[in-house]
């Protein structure tokens, strides 16, 4: 028999979330997908919460990664390009599987599940830091800007996700005009 690595572990288990979302992720799917049983994930990691929190941080490593390499940090042009890029890359078929995993974490985390908060924390830092680095040269106050984008950016997925794209797409217009 193999010798089973932890990061293979989480890449496997991370591929199942993706696919199923993290809401009563549970041990026995979990090993079912890393092709071990719940036994060996205790072994691994110690308990649920600490497989369930390492499986996080790996989700937001994965996440952001996926985000730096689909659009690399080169300033944009205008803010609205900028936001445009960003948007258009998450309303891709790529990250829908992502979008599904960040709203279970925000759901949990509202929840006030300490793993998730850490998670959702570490991605929305990530996340800011990523529009920062693609904000046009000469952006007044980029950090504060980012915060704005993002709050935008965050508010235009929960508009899809509930169907409501048109508004999504007014509330893009009205804060960040083309031209």
């Amino acid at each position: 028999m193999a010798t089973l690595k932890k990061s293979d572990l989480l890449l496997a288990m991370s591929a199942h979330v993706r696919g199923t979302g993290l809401a009563g992720a549970s041990l026995r799917p979990l090993a079912r997908a890393a092709g071990t049983s719940d036994r060996m994930l205790i072994y691994h990691f110690g308990s649920k919460g600490a497989l369930i929190g390492e499986l996080l941080d790996h989700l937001a490593g994965e996440i952001l990664s996926a985000l730096s390499a689909a659009l690399p940090p080169q300033p944009a042009a205008s803010e609205a390009a900028c936001l445009e890029a960003i948007v258009k890359l998450l309303r891709t078929a790529t990250f829908r599987p992502y979008l599904k995993v960040w709203l279970d974490i925000l759901s949990e985390a509202g929840r006030e599940e300490a793993s998730h908060i850490r998670a959702a924390r570490r991605i929305l830092t990530g996340q800011l830091d990523w529009i920062a680095a693609r904000l046009p040269v000469g952006t007044d106050a980029p950090k504060v800007r980012a915060k704005e984008m993002l709050a935008l950016v965050q508010g235009v997925l929960v508009l899809e996700v509930a169907g409501m794209q048109k508004a999504a797409d007014l509330a893009i217009a009205r804060f960040y005009p083309r031209g």
